[in-house]
């Protein structure tokens, strides 16, 4: 793992406060997570000029922290808790607080040295937040859907009403994300190419442009792993132990799997290739699994190349 003497910092987010600690003090921290509270970190860490900040991802909490701090040209990784608390554990620090956290932050930044955060545009800020609120809709109304078939019948309209409702805005919001990139010049070239491949609809396609800008960008390995769906190895000795897909972005590969179902029908290499490996007596899972890889493969290189689909 790569280290360096500079100066690295923790913070620690919670809905009301940032705990803020600098590797090799004895000393943190803590301001509010407030605009003013912000204000008065941002100067703080300009006077300093750290090599890296190190936040975690805290449910979003933690957005106006970032974006107040890349935009004043600091460094900074937003960094998986999970993945933190492993590397805490490790070090054998089994005790959890806020103060602690912020140490621990600035620590794995300097010893694991994180993907640096790379700042989005107002547009795939808006873009995100509209597929986040689309997808909370779509898990009430099947919670709602799936509440129909058990609850009393007396009640029925009430749960008949809210699915309606759901659906209705579930519709307003899909035609604000048509409108938001059709707004945007930049996106309108890279719908049509994506668009293109049989099994990526408008959803697919603006997931990707939102929440996966490095697509055509990295190579088919690297875009797999980053995606989640790359195999891993899980070796020791001579046991050659079941490949699994692990971590990676949630909800590009949400909608991904629901591109590739899509696929296997109606696009003809996605197809062909989900019929050999049923052939070959492959589990529908695993063989999806290795479409979805090769589907994802498929639109790297067509942006990479910027060019549409072909057979």
């Amino acid at each position: 793992m790569a280290t360096s003497s500079g100066t690295y910092v923790g913070i620690d987010v919670s809905k009301d406060r940032l705990d803020v600690a600098v590797l090799g003090e004895k000393q943190e921290q803590q301001v509010s997570n407030s605009k003013d509270g912000i204000a008065q970190l941002v100067d703080q860490m300009l006077d300093l000029q750290p090599d890296l900040i190190v936040v975690e991802a805290t449910g979003g909490y933690q957005r106006n922290i970032v974006d107040a701090l890349f935009h004043a040209g600091l460094s900074v990784a937003v960094v998986n808790p999970a993945r933190v608390r492993q590397f805490a554990r490790a070090c054998g620090l089994l005790v959890k607080t806020d103060k602690l956290d912020a140490f621990v932050l600035a620590e794995f930044g300097q010893r694991v040295q994180p993907k640096r955060y790379e700042g989005k545009s107002e547009a795939e800020k808006q873009l995100s937040a509209l597929l986040v609120r689309r997808k909370q809709l779509e898990e009430m109304l099947k919670a709602e859907q799936n509440r129909l078939h058990t609850i009393s019948p007396a009640l029925c309209g009430s749960v008949e009403r809210i699915i309606a409702i759901l659906k209705e805005e579930k519709k307003r919001l899909e035609e604000q994300i048509r409108e938001l990139m059709k707004e945007q010049k930049a996106w309108q070239e890279q719908t049509e190419i994506l668009g293109s491949a049989p099994g990526v609809g408008p959803v697919t396609t603006a997931t990707l442009l939102a929440d996966l800008p490095e697509l055509g960008k990295m190579d088919r390995k690297k875009i797999a792993a980053l995606v989640g769906v790359a195999p891993m190895n899980y070796d020791s000795g001579r046991k050659r132990g079941y490949r699994k897909t692990k971590g990676g972005r949630g909800d590009v590969r949400s909608v991904l799997y629901m591109s590739t179902l899509v696929a296997t029908r109606y696009n003809p290499l996605i197809q062909s290739q989900y019929q050999q490996m049923l052939k070959r007596g492959k589990l529908k899972k695993v063989a999806l699994t290795a479409c979805m890889r090769k589907f994802l493969t498929i639109l790297n290189a067509m942006m990479r190349d910027q060019k549409p689909f072909r057979v």
